[in-house]
């Protein structure tokens, strides 16, 4: 929550740096003792229209809606206190949605979302707050932000951590304790109920607590969290904040500490499920235990948190200056405020953290990476180069292909900030994270498999239709092979061995994305609803979950003949609650397993919408569409010698290539097809020198190469000086 720090954040940003283009930062450090090696590419600053007091959390909910949640609780007695929804399709159409907006509780019209004091002051920390002394610029006793949110695959209730701001001024000061709480709607954002505590500070929040703060500091409490919700292991991780804070007398300090814990998917969050990472182990309760200071993993901190005897400690003497001149107190952790994504090309979880700003400087954001968030050991990849930020609060992720979801990302993710931006305006920028070792493919894309569920089903495509089903094992025929083809981003799209065509659901129409769609087959065409992300499981060797990338939900295969097969939430137990949104629905219908099967894959066009660039470009006839699998359209410029590239976006074994012009008569072209894996050193790997004429056909060259950027330099046009390429295929693995 802002209030005054999101003023202070305002005005600072308004003397900023001037807005930065793309820009490019290669890794400071890798991600682990491998040697692998990070570039980040930061891409222009894009306006974005969510400004408030916390990040905009995305769900989806059971319908197949886009909805993201702000809030905000400022402290006079006029400001505005609301929870804020917009909904949509996702972040770039989503709009506020009044009716959840403006909803009053009718059993408590004072209890409403557009106006959260009644709320906020009833809740479990609302009645255990006190008001601020006389002439305080605090006019209540709790302020309260939902801040990060969840759907129960169970009931379909949404379920959110709040952040509580209260007992204002509790030695006199103008700060606050801090704590943070749960809160369920059962009508989907209309009404909520704040139910319990989840994460409090080890310490005494009591106004003017002397015995348990009896120096010149105290410690303001646990909040300003950033949820994660981890597919692999069932978990929901929550990066959280406490400061320390000088009492009257000092220089007015307010020193910032990073920390973690985690909680059961199967626990809803509820009070008692929450385990703090402490001292090297999830060994603390969410509810008044102990909390490290994390902090990256580095030579001189392996640990990659502060060592419980150099941590904070009310007994220890000195205002907070003092404390860290004395090294009793930890410097500000380089974590503080970190968002979290999985990001599936590196096969590493990534975050982003608040830059290290003395005197509100701007700096650029680092990027951190581990591959297992059971130990907390990050590792600095690199940072955003010029682009430059100030303090940092609000800021979060979304995959830049479905723009709807922060859980799992491609290569590419936007980075969306609020508040003192390096554009000095509310924005977000695309990310792009290279890496010299990114995640294997867990198959083999010149192989084609049977997928599998713990049941014993494999999943088939139905003869003749577009429809899905599955069946047992022993009964699967060619149908039921399928073959995965990278995308390049940490995506697949995968392929029916018999037909040739993509597995997804129909991303044109926001219903798909509803529990319990059954995916289809269709043509591919580079549509997100026919992409996949493969998510290997923590708990259970060696199965998946395939997560669709439109809906953000996995593949699930069933006997009950309602349901053979359909995409439902990730789940990690069994539905005991009664609810039909639920029913009978189990973790082992999503644990998928790969059996290689001795069925020849398809011949797959890598080539077919991936990135294409030219030299130049005619009018409307952009390089794409020469990869756009339409023979009707084509890329053009005038004159030749011209080239075009697509990017593969990894390096494939390529068999053969093909290339078709536009047909016209007798014209005819000259042109060479090269090859590189760098983008930088090319090999020459076929030539058409000849005048046989163009045809719609094409000229197919069979190769024998390792590639990820293939080019054609078009040297000759026989009508007249312009260069044209209708189509333009590679075939391999």
């Amino acid at each position: 929550m802002a209030r005054s720090r999101r003023r202070l954040v305002a005005v600072l940003s308004a003397v900023g740096v001037t807005a930065v283009g793309l820009v490019a930062q290669a890794s400071a450090s890798p991600a682990s003792s491998t040697g692998t090696t990070y570039s980040i590419e930061v891409g222009p600053a894009k306006s974005q229209p969510f400004t408030s007091d916390t990040p905009a959390y995305p769900i989806i909910d059971k319908e197949g809606t886009f909805y993201a949640q702000q809030a905000e609780a400022l402290y006079g007695a006029n400001d505005p206190r609301h929870w804020r929804f917009y909904s949509g399709t996702n972040y770039d159409d989503a709009l506020p949605n009044a009716t959840l907006n403006t909803w009053a509780n009718p059993a408590n019209p004072v209890d409403k979302n557009n106006d959260t004091t009644w709320r906020c002051n009833n809740s479990p920390t609302g009645v255990q707050s006190t008001l601020a002394p006389p002439a305080s610029p605090y006019s209540q006793p709790n302020y309260c932000d939902l801040m990060g949110m969840w759907v129960d695959p169970d009931t379909g209730n949404w379920i959110g951590l709040v952040h509580n701001e209260f007992t204002p001024q509790p030695f006199g000061d103008g700060m606050h304790y801090d704590s943070i709480d749960y809160a369920k709607s059962t009508d989907q954002g209309r009404t909520w109920t704040i139910v319990d505590h989840v994460l409090t500070s080890p310490y005494s929040t009591k106004r003017g607590d002397r015995t348990a703060f009896p120096n010149q500091t105290y410690k303001y409490g646990d909040g300003d969290q950033r949820l994660f919700v981890d597919t692999a292991s069932g978990y929901f991780y929550v990066y959280y904040g406490s400061s320390v804070v000088d009492k009257p007398g000092g220089g007015g300090a307010i020193h910032r500490l990073e920390h973690v814990a985690r909680a059961p998917l199967s626990g809803k969050m509820a009070r008692g499920t929450w385990m703090k990472w402490y001292d090297g182990t999830w060994s603390e309760p969410g509810v008044g235990g102990r909390e490290s200071n994390i902090v990256p993993a580095d030579t001189g901190n392996p640990n990659g948190y502060t060592d419980p005897a150099k941590d904070y400690k009310p007994t220890n003497s000195g205002y907070v200056s003092q404390q860290l001149a004395a090294g009793t107190l930890p410097a500000q952790s380089p974590l503080l405020y970190m968002s979290v994504t999985y990001n599936a090309y590196l096969g590493l979880y990534i975050a982003g953290a608040n830059p290290l700003n003395p005197n509100d400087s701007k700096h650029a954001e680092p990027f951190y990476a581990t591959d297992d968030l059971s130990t907390q050991k990050w590792h600095k990849i690199g940072d955003t180069g010029s682009a430059l930020y100030g303090d940092y609060w609000y800021h979060w992720y979304a995959d830049s292909v479905n723009a709807s979801s922060g859980n799992i990302v491609g290569r590419t993710f936007r980075n969306y900030c609020e508040y003192n931006c390096s554009s000095n305006a509310a924005e977000y920028r695309n990310i792009t994270i290279e890496s010299s070792d990114p995640a294997a493919s867990p198959a083999d894309p010149s192989k084609t498999y049977r997928i599998s569920s713990r049941g014993g089903l494999a999943l088939t495509q139905l003869s003749g239709s577009s429809s899905t089903t599955s069946v047992a094992g022993q009964k699967a025929s060619n149908l039921a092979a399928w073959a995965f083809v990278p995308n390049g981003d940490g995506s697949y799209r995968i392929i029916n061995a018999a037909t040739g065509q993509a597995l997804g659901i129909d991303s044109s129409i926001r219903t798909s994305r509803a529990w319990g769609t059954t995916p289809i087959v269709s043509p591919y065409r580079a549509a997100v609803g026919q992409q996949w992300f493969f998510i290997k499981t923590k708990t259970s060797g060696g199965s998946y979950r395939l997560v669709n990338r439109y809906s953000g939900l996995a593949l699930a295969m069933s006997a009950d003949s309602r349901r053979r097969v359909e995409t439902t939430p990730p789940r990690y137990w069994s539905n005991k609650t009664g609810s039909s949104v639920g029913g009978n629905r189990n973790e082992t219908e999503q644990l998928l397993t790969l059996t290689a099967v001795g069925i020849n894959p398809p011949q797959t066009d890598l080539a077919q919408f991936k990135p294409a660039t030219a030299r130049s470009e005619q009018g409307v006839n952009t390089a794409d569409l020469a990869v756009d699998g339409d023979p009707d359209t084509y890329w053009s410029a005038d004159p030749y010698p011209q080239w075009w590239q697509v990017d593969l976006l990894g390096v494939h074994s390529i068999n053969n290539v093909a290339v078709t012009n536009y047909a016209d008569g007798t014209r005819y072209y000259k042109y060479n097809i090269q090859a590189s894996t760098d983008g930088t050193n090319w090999t020459t790997i076929a030539t058409k020198e000849t005048t046989t004429p163009a045809t719609r056909a094409g000229d197919s060259y069979p190769v024998e190469v390792q590639a990820r950027y293939l080019r054609v330099n078009v040297t000759y046009n026989s009508d007249n000086t312009g260069v044209h390429i209708t189509n333009f295929t590679a075939s391999g693995s």
